[in-house]
């Protein structure tokens, strides 16, 4: 069955515990012109998510009224990748990390710590679980962007040359936030659809 716009399905898929090891040296994240209008997008998901779940956008003693990141996926068929732009804010970033055991990271500053792409990897990672055609496939993490309260993260799945269907598992963050959502944009195929993921809905499938 195909998934319209702003359709979800409710297939669930466990989360599996697995071990993975990432590069020390991420690669370069995508150009601007590979890049599809992020804080266009981040205005439209935050909009979608004030029209589907209210409590979650109810003003919060913190930096921001809301807890959401937002992730923009492309399959360029002329490089046969899938492209992941993950939108995050900072200082939920850093909690999570904290949280799972590492010093503080201090992301955007002269005080970043070392290994925090190595970090960030291995959390986006354990969080975000991609199938394409009925494949579990990796991404590999690319590297990161600072955009005011905001850190972008850049990963991609190589050797994707047709894209017919896509699960997805993301709980980013939703051990550390009980409202936390996460909005995922994709673009495959000629064809845009948008999901929602919080802990009520942890994993959806997309046939194009």
């Amino acid at each position: 069955m195909t998934v319209l716009a702003h359709e979800y399905t409710l297939n669930r898929l466990p989360i599996q515990p697995r071990t993975i090891t990432f590069a020390e040296e991420p690669r370069e994240p995508f150009t601007e012109d590979s890049m599809k209008s992020k804080d266009l997008w981040f205005v439209l998901a935050s909009v979608l998510l004030l029209s589907i779940a209210p409590d979650a956008g109810a003003v919060r003693k913190a930096a921001h009224p809301f807890y959401i990141s937002v992730c923009q996926v492309d399959h360029n068929p002329d490089t046969g990748a899938l492209e992941l732009s993950f939108r995050i804010f900072m200082d939920d970033l850093e909690l999570a990390l904290e949280t799972m055991g590492t010093d503080r990271l201090h992301l955007g500053t002269e005080r970043e710590a070392e290994k925090a792409d190595l970090y960030i990897s291995r959390y986006l990672a354990r969080h975000v679980e991609i199938a394409i055609n009925g494949q579990r496939v990796s991404a590999a993490f690319l590297g990161k962007e600072m955009e005011s309260d905001a850190i972008w993260c850049f990963m991609e799945v190589e050797r994707v040359p047709v894209l017919e269907t896509m699960t997805m598992t993301n709980t980013l963050l939703l051990e550390t936030f009980e409202d936390q959502v996460n909005l995922v944009h994709v673009n495959a195929n000629g064809q845009k659809k948008s999901l929602v993921f919080d802990r009520q809905q942890v994993a959806h499938t997309l046939d194009f």
